[in-house]
């Protein structure tokens, strides 16, 4: 009988890395976490901290540099007046 502690989640063939039998891939685990209701409200809070900091950083470019990417000062400033969990 085999030892199970000598088994690995991974094993490696000619170059190529292939997952064993009844390994969970990496994607799968990712989206188990993503469904707890802690990490999507930590999620949603990094979601907002980021919003805040773009929509300040719109407000510091120069009217010029605002013009380069297509948008008024008056459009700039009311972005940034949306309340945060306005997308």
């Amino acid at each position: 009988m085999e030892d199970p502690m000598r088994q690995t989640d991974v094993t490696r063939s000619s170059g190529l890395y292939t997952a064993a039998q009844g390994a969970v891939p990496a994607a799968d685990r990712v989206t188990r976490v993503a469904r707890r209701p802690l990490w999507r409200l930590l999620d949603l809070l990094f979601s907002v901290m980021e919003r805040r900091k773009q929509r300040h950083a719109l407000m510091a470019l120069d009217d010029y540099l605002l013009k380069d990417i297509g948008i008024s000062r008056s459009e700039a400033e009311q972005e940034v007046s949306k309340p945060f969990w306005r997308g």
